[in-house]
């Protein structure tokens, strides 16, 4: 019979705790790049494929796979259905082409009032069969004020949802989104009635064609669209919508407008028709591979009990920012103007406001733990 001696016991655990040392930090690291794929869910929105100078739709999946772009949102139908005119509602092969490439593929139409709400719902049932991995309403003027149609419409694509369910073409995986204003209030827009049926809610923040003073307040004008959809009935998550249509917003403003609205935001619209190509080169800029995810899934129960501080709090010059987790920081002013701009990873950071002037500002932390606004003062 062999016998173990102590020395042998000892070696044998530390090359046992040695391995499962190993096999942790293994685990631990599929783990953060599976959860980066899954927050970072950012997107491009296409219109007509024909306006873009792209050939096929693999050569525009080729594209955003090149910037790292997660979500493409493909229109399929506007009012009625028409495959002669919306093609890519039943083309599988091009919901293929965008899966090939890891990029998820959502499926998007306009929509009006109408007595023939379920052959426009048919557009989400279709899209289902087709593989299509979501779907967005897009409700715009013609439902200002108009709550009747607004609720019977949004009631027939939730039954056409149900429905595709039912016959197994998709699982709770499938979302239902809708777009619509960002100030739905100016236009007697009835969030409350299309609450009831959809996932979340993507508003159209179009700060550029706003006008400066709302690019140069991002984090401020997208709480105000937070604040006014939540007080109009919305429960839903919100993830807005910033266009790139003209040259009056640039990367670094959508990298900021990103960081502030979250990991479901997106551009509109691909290049093409009345968007020049040359802002490919915005396109290229941009930070698509931005982590919304926390940095380490073990730390989740420490981080129940943890929250971001700024101390000392009036500040002089310079202070300490505890982090839990690895976040995007930027400092505002009390308009929701941005003024500083920090990628920081989990810990004590420094935090240098020597450059501001003394006055009341905020610091804006966004992770994957929680989105924090903490006020300071700087003397």
């Amino acid at each position: 019979m062999f016998v173990f001696d102590q020395k042998m016991l000892l070696l044998l655990k530390i090359t046992f705790m040695k391995l499962l040392y190993v096999l942790l930090i293994s685990l631990v690291s599929t783990a953060a790049t599976a959860q980066t794929d899954a927050c970072n869910k950012l997107g491009a929105w296409l219109w007509y494929i024909d306006i873009t100078g792209f050939a096929t739709h693999g050569d525009i999946a080729d594209s955003l796979q090149s910037l790292g772009i997660k979500r493409v949102y493909v229109k399929v139908a506007d009012g009625t259905i028409n495959p002669n005119v919306w093609p890519e509602l039943l083309d599988t092969q091009l919901v293929t082409q965008y899966h090939d490439r890891g990029i998820e593929c959502w499926a998007w139409s306009y929509n009006y009032p109408t007595s023939n709400d379920s052959l426009q719902a048919l557009a989400l049932y279709r899209s289902a069969q087709t593989g299509y991995d979501g779907f967005v309403v897009d409700v715009e003027a013609e439902f200002d004020g108009d709550s009747t149609n607004l609720h019977d419409m949004f009631a027939s694509f939730d039954a056409a949802k149900q429905e595709a369910m039912t016959q197994g073409y998709i699982d709770t995986t499938f979302k239902l989104y809708c777009t619509t204003w960002g100030n739905p209030d100016d236009h007697n827009f009835r969030v409350d009635v299309i609450d009831p049926f959809v996932d979340a809610f993507m508003p159209q923040t179009y700060v550029a064609q706003w006008g400066p003073s709302y690019v140069n307040n991002l984090a401020y004008w997208i709480e105000v669209g937070n604040q006014e959809y939540a007080q109009l009935g919305a429960t839903k998550p919100l993830h807005h919508i910033v266009a790139l249509e003209s040259s009056n917003i640039n990367a670094e403003r959508i990298d900021s407008f990103f960081i502030v609205s979250g990991g479901e935001s997106s551009l509109w619209r691909i290049p093409g028709g009345g968007v020049s190509p040359s802002l490919w080169q915005v396109w290229n800029d941009i930070d698509w591979h931005r982590d919304f995810c926390e940095v380490s899934p073990i730390a989740a129960p420490w981080l129940l009990q943890n929250q971001p501080s700024i101390q000392p709090n009036p500040i002089a010059d310079q202070s300490t920012l505890t982090l839990p987790f690895a976040a995007d920081v930027v400092v505002h002013n009390a308009v929701g103007q941005p003024l500083i701009h920090l990628r920081l990873p989990a810990g004590i950071q420094l935090l240098d406001l020597h450059t501001l002037l003394p006055g009341i500002y905020y610091v804006t932390i966004r992770g994957a733990q929680g989105y924090y606004t903490l006020p300071i003062v700087k003397m």
